[in-house]
């Protein structure tokens, strides 16, 4: 038994380090759009807070369709960018960012029509979605999360 859990958390700090790497394997072009891309959501995730504290429902949906349109890489991706993106990088990467891009949109919808529960819920999904993958695919950046 004891032999199995140290197999398994073995194995997961190999998994967590490896994909921790994924992003540091891109090309100078791609990380820099990449930063490019996490700049802007984080300055449209605090915009969303300051207008949620202040009941703006039209400047959340339009922060939260920012986000959901994926501001810099759908505009900026070339086609060589796209195919390493998708060679370099986990399944679970590109998953977690669709979900990210897909819950914006669904904020965006929940202010469109001033629901705060649905307001609150998706932008707390958000967050934690900013947080879960820091912590898995950028700890280079965010030491805290080693």
């Amino acid at each position: 038994m004891k032999k199995s859990i140290i197999a398994i958390c073995i194995a997961s700090s190999l998994i967590a380090s490896n994909t921790s790497d994924e992003v540091t394997k891109l090309s100078s072009g791609l990380k820099t759009l990449l930063s490019q891309e996490m700049i802007a959501v984080e300055i449209s995730m605090k915009n969303i807070f300051s207008n949620m504290i202040a009941g703006n429902y039209e400047a959340i949906e339009k922060e939260a369709t920012g986000i959901k349109n994926s501001f810099i890489l759908k505009k900026k991706l070339t086609q060589e960018q796209k195919h390493e993106l998708h060679t370099t990088v986990s399944k679970e990467f590109i998953t977690q960012d669709k979900t990210f891009h897909a819950t914006a949109g669904k904020l965006a919808s929940a202010a469109e029509f001033e629901d705060i529960k649905d307001v609150n819920m998706y932008f707390n999904q958000m967050t934690n979605s900013c947080v879960k993958c820091h912590s898995t695919f950028a700890t280079h950046r965010f030491s805290n999360f080693k």
